[in-house]
Order: structure tokens, then C-alpha cells, then sequence
């Protein structure tokens, strides 16, 4: 299922299968599935799931950290929900569309099962954050400078995923004192094209038509993983049908990357009343985007690029313009290879060694 963060700059056939998700859903469950994604239960594998490597969370952690109250904080701009998990050095992170303080604090538990004391907000229109806190880009930046401020945070290391991306670099360039290290994931950093039917896009992101969607998706995650999750790579990945069926067995044969997909991923899939507000200002914001004052950034940053549907072009324009940015590579795999491919363990130790190197000798609590 696409990250419609990221319908902008992915490839066409993207958002044509989101909308085709949508009209299916309409057409074939007339309204059961909707009903489904807004349920706010969660589901279950029952399969024993262990550890295979000491530094990833189990399956019970990421149902344990998923279902983790969240807390709403007023702001000098508004209120803002956040979560949080881990002791360490602080770690401010920004979803991606469809995301939340939920998803990420699962996403990032590579980071708070390692030293990191990750703050997760919801961004604007997710969930418990008004969208009124910050629609623009600009003001979602300075959003996350108030929750710094309302936490008592001097400094921190900052890391943005995908349409958090746009939010954490500006972060960085409107607020340099407040981030001592930047990471940017699969992050757009400038202009890119819509490629996406109008009428089309308002059928996918109507309230029927997404909550339909997802909860179909939803539905394929639970019943069908391993065909859920071909689907997915199918549509954020370069491989080839072949390699994608064979990527999809792997991750459904190792208990971190299976865990990942069917609770953290799939989480996205529900409350979908509360994401929809953030979805569409996402796209309007997207619509609107143009290239960052990527130069103003003069903290150490970590640009970590996968082969789609970001173009590479964003990476390397990023890299090109942030004074001293480095420039990672994650070869083959999805928008979400960090956590999927077959190299995760080491793509997520040379991400948190990074950190660590950056973080460890900076007094970064106010």
C-alpha cells in the first residue's frame, strides 16, 4: 500500500493502484470495510514469534509499544499529541503520511531498545494533533520546536521519514540551536510532479474511499500477509515481480521483518478517521512544495536514500546542498528497506552508529 506522502514523486502506476484499491473497496464491500478500518482493536498473530538478533524488539514489544497511551501537550502553537519510548538521548522523529505516534514509535524501536529516548509527535491532522497546529511545512517545523519548548528539550537529534522529511530539514534550517544531528529517510527535499488523475484522487482520499482501502488492505495483512506484502513491494519497490515473491517469502520467514509488516506497518490500516485530516493537508502541502532552504542546515546529517519511490535525485540534491551531508544508499528493496530488506541489521547499526558518534558527547536535555 502506497505512503500517500509520497504520491507526488512516485511512479504513476502508485497512485493508480491506491485509487483502483479505492473504487474495489467501494464497489465489492459496500461499506463493511470501512467500518472495519475505523475499528480500534488490534489485531493479533498468534504465531510464537522469537528474537533472531539481540537489539530488535519481539512481537510482543511492538504490540506493547503500539498500543501505548499517548499524551497531548499545548504548545506555544497548539496541541500536539506525542508518544514516547526508551532512557537515552533524546530522539525526535516525524512520520510519513498515514503514520502517527503510534506507528513510529514502533518504527523507532530499534533506536529506544538502544539508547535513545525517541519523542514521536503525530504531525498535524494525525490523530490527536489538530491540523490547525501547523499546515504548512514551515509551521509543522516550528510546530516541533514548541514541543521541544513544552517538554523542556534544549537540543536533540532529529530524524524525518518521508513526508516527515519536509518538516525535520525545515526544522533544522528555521530552528539550527534546537537539532545537533539530522537524519532524513527516503525524505523529498524539492519539486516534484503529481502524477495522479484529479477526479481519481478525490475518490482514494474521500473518507469512504480510504478508509475502504485500507481496511481491504487491512483485511489482505491479517488473512494473506506474504500476499499483502508482495502487493506493497509491487508498488515501492524496483525488483522484479520474481525477486519481489522472493523478498516477501524471506521477510515472512524472519520473525523481526514479519512483526514489522503485520503490526507496525499494518497499523497504519486503522483509526483512519484520525489520519485522514493529515493525509489530505499532506497532499496540499506536497502540491505546494518547493526547494527547501537546505543550505541554512549546519548540523551533521545522515541523508539515508532508498531506491523508491523517492527519486534519487532528491537524495543527491540534499547531499549536494547541506554543508558536510552524507549520503547512504540502500540498495534494491522499498520505501521501507530500512526495516524489510534482506540487510537490516546492518543498515539499521550503521544509522545508529551514526547517531551515536553525534550524540554521545553533546549534553542535549535542557
Amino acid at each position: 500500500m502506497v505512503d500517500v506522502s509520497i504520491l507526488q514523486h512516485s511512479r504513476p502506476r502508485t497512485g493508480s493502484r491506491l485509487a483502483l484499491w479505492a473504487w474495489m473497496a467501494v464497489a465489492l464491500a459496500v461499506g463493511a470495510f470501512g467500518a472495519f478500518a475505523l475499528a480500534e482493536g488490534e489485531p493479533r498473530d498468534d504465531t510464537p514469534c522469537e528474537p533472531d538478533r539481540g537489539t530488535f524488539p519481539t512481537a510482543d514489544d511492538l504490540d506493547e509499544v503500539l498500543a501505548r497511551p499517548a499524551r497531548v501537550v499545548d504548545t506555544a502553537v497548539g496541541p500536539v499529541q506525542y508518544a514516547e519510548a526508551g532512557e537515552g538521548s533524546p530522539l525526535l522523529i516525524a512520520h510519513g503520511a498515514l503514520g502517527g505516534c503510534d506507528q513510529w514509535l514502533g518504527m523507532a524501536a530499534v533506536f529506544w531498545l538502544n539508547g535513545f529516548r525517541v519523542i514521536a509527535p503525530s504531525r498535524p491532522g494525525y490523530l490527536g494533533t489538530p491540523v490547525d497546529t501547523g499546515r504548512t511545512y514551515e509551521e509543522q517545523a516550528d510546530a516541533l520546536a514548541a514541543i521541544l519548548d513544552a517538554l523542556g528539550l534544549d537540543r536533540v537529534a532529529a530524524l524525518g521519514f518521508s513526508g516527515g522529511g519536509p518538516p525535520t530539514y525545515l526544522l533544522a534550517a528555521r530552528h539550527p540551536d534546537r537539532v545537533s544531528c539530522l537524519v532524513e529517510i527516503s525524505s523529498p527535499s524539492m519539486t516534484y510532479p503529481m502524477p495522479m488523475n484529479p477526479v481519481l484522487m478525490k475518490a482514494a482520499f474521500s473518507r469512504a474511499g480510504l478508509a475502504l482501502s485500507l481496511g481491504l488492505v487491512r483485511f489482505m495483512v491479517e488473512r494473506f500477509p506474504e500476499a499483502a506484502t508482495r502487493n506493497f513491494l509491487q508498488d515501492e519497490a524496483t525488483l522484479d515481480r520474481h525477486a519481489i515473491a522472493e523478498l516477501a517469502r524471506r521477510i515472512m520467514s524472519d520473525p523481526y521483518r514479519a512483526a514489522f509488516v503485520t503490526r507496525v506497518w499494518a497499523s497504519r490500516t486503522r483509526r483512519v478517521a484520525g489520519r485522514l485530516a493529515g493525509a489530505r493537508n499532506d497532499l496540499t502541502q506536497n502540491a505546494a512544495l518547493t526547494e527547501l532552504p537546505l543550505a541554512d542546515i549546519a548540523c551533521p546529517t545522515l541523508i539515508v536514500q532508498s531506491p523508491a519511490p523517492v527519486p534519487a535525485h532528491h537524495a543527491e540534491h540534499a547531499a549536494a546542498t547541506i554543508p558536510g551531508a552524507e549520503l547512504h544508499w540502500i540498495p534494491d528493496g522499498c520505501h521501507i528497506g530500512l526495516w524489510v530488506n534482506d540487510d537490516t541489521a546492518e543498515q539499521q547499526e550503521y544509522v545508529l552508529s551514526w547517531l551515536r558518534d553525534r550524540t554521545a558527547t553533546r549534553a542535549e536535555r535542557g
